[in-house]
């Protein structure tokens, strides 16, 4: 990879994801863009996530392990994406719940983006809605109508961004209060609105896992 390509940092949330976080993984690892690294945030899980992730030898790949967990899920989703970045050294940064994958020529797609719109510092892609491997479907949700006046955004890992423009948002969006507001609305909302930026590629570049543990649903139940 040339030396003018930027560093990518994907930052992957964990918490008992022990059946997906190795496709996630490898789903990173797999991507025709090489210039990458991988922080995997492990938040104080109790099941086998951390020993499958163990096993997987890549020199490509950072482990940060809790070891407290607090009571409010989406305080600790945000805390574990800020401490990621704060080890990460890359100059774009995408963000992937332990869940989901993105597909292979993703990162490729953000590179070029934000090397062709300087002044752009976040970009959304457009997701799969994947419920098991023979029920893919894309999503046609229209991420730019407000459905009821309440924005709706894609998903957390279709998000990434510059990330000095990620740090700064940082003390602005991670406050603790509203807890039944996650890291995906506030900085959505935030770009939105004080940078006046919402960037959506047109490609479906992001495996959105359905299945019963997915808060979102229970976010979306709640408003």
């Amino acid at each position: 990879m040339k030396s003018n390509y930027p560093l990518v940092s994907v930052l992957i949330n964990n918490y008992n994801n022990e059946n997906y976080c190795v496709q996630s993984i490898n789903s990173i690892l797999k991507q025709n863009y090489k210039k990458i690294e991988i922080i995997f945030y492990d938040d104080f899980s109790n099941d086998l996530s951390l020993h499958k992730v163990t096993k997987l030898k890549s020199k490509k790949l950072k482990i940060i392990k809790n070891t407290i967990r607090g009571k409010n899920y989406s305080f600790n989703q945000m805390n574990g994406i800020f401490k990621s970045l704060d080890k990460s050294k890359g100059e774009i940064v995408c963000i992937l719940d332990a869940d989901d994958f993105f597909k292979e020529n993703k990162i490729k797609q953000i590179v070029n983006f934000f090397k062709k719109n300087k002044q752009q510092e976040i970009l959304f892609d457009r997701p799969f809605n994947y419920f098991n491997k023979d029920n893919i479907y894309k999503s046609s949700v229209n991420f730019k109508e407000r459905l009821y006046k309440w924005p709706i955004f894609p998903p957390t890992s279709c998000m990434s961004f510059r990330k000095k423009s990620l740090k700064k948002a940082e003390k602005k969006i991670f406050v603790k209060n509203f807890q039944d507001i996650w890291f995906d609305f506030r900085v959505a909302t935030y770009f939105s609105i004080k940078k006046d930026q919402f960037n959506i590629l047109d490609d479906h570049l992001t495996y959105y896992r359905h299945h019963s543990t997915n808060y979102d649903k229970k976010f979306r139940k709640y408003f």
